[in-house]
């Protein structure tokens, strides 16, 4: 059976050797992915001088440089998809790897199958993020294909990836709660094994960000039991 690539780029940083040369990157390439590999974060750097990639998977434990930071520094520079992997089990980390700009966090060991199901399911999400209803000029609005939130005064914040799939999915329903679960679906491939507090922190860091960046309150509402309501 022929698998879903889309002719999809994937670079693969993770440092070490066996792992990336001898697992990642074959395996990667025989589920049909065009794929590099670098060990460091400095590598990183001078690959994206010469070219860019669609998909980054990200060790956290680097030689160089610590994983989150790399992370951040990619969701500067655009909206590719990145996929964090790592030794560590905590959930803190599992968090902070998502608020940084992850769009998913995976815990090695990690099968070469997992990874690849995780970046296709990541590819999807972001491809079929639903076009914003075309609000009133005068009200809260989505900007920019969705990456950002403007105010009714014009002030605006850009929005992470998960934001942007929460906040589009809140439109979409065009003043109707949106249950929590459906919300859950949206945002995880797996929703049996989804941490809400995950999705606690990624409302109680939104609203904070949009209040801290344009002075005006997110006009979303949480419906105790229920779900969300976003009144743009």
């Amino acid at each position: 059976m022929q698998r879903e690539t889309n002719g999809w780029s994937v670079m693969v940083l993770e440092d070490e050797e066996e792992l990336r040369g001898k697992i990642l990157l074959p395996g990667l390439e025989r589920e049909g992915f065009e794929v590099e590999g670098v060990g460091s974060a400095l590598a990183l750097y001078r690959a994206l001088s010469l070219r860019s990639y669609d998909v980054f998977v990200v060790d956290v434990g680097l030689p160089d440089e610590s994983g989150f930071a790399v992370v951040q520094h990619l969701r500067r520079l655009g909206n590719a998809a990145i996929i964090m992997l790592t030794g560590r089990g905590g959930a803190d980390d599992h968090v902070h790897g998502l608020e940084q700009g992850a769009d998913a966090y995976l815990s090695k060991p990690v099968g070469v199958d997992v990874l690849a199901a995780t970046i296709r399911s990541v590819m999807r999400r972001g491809a079929s993020t639903v076009a914003m209803p075309a609000p009133d000029a005068a009200g809260w609005r989505l900007t920019a294909q969705g990456w950002r939130i403007a105010t009714p005064a014009g002030d605006d914040v850009a929005l992470s990836r998960a934001e942007r799939l929460f906040l589009a999915l809140l439109a979409e329903a065009g003043g109707r709660v949106v249950s929590r679960e459906a919300v859950i679906g949206h945002l995880s491939q797996d929703e049996d094994d989804f941490d809400l507090h995950r999705l606690e922190m990624l409302i109680h860091r939104l609203r904070r960000k949009v209040l801290a960046g344009t002075g005006c309150e997110l006009p979303l509402t949480t419906v105790r039991g229920i779900g969300y309501l976003l009144l743009l």
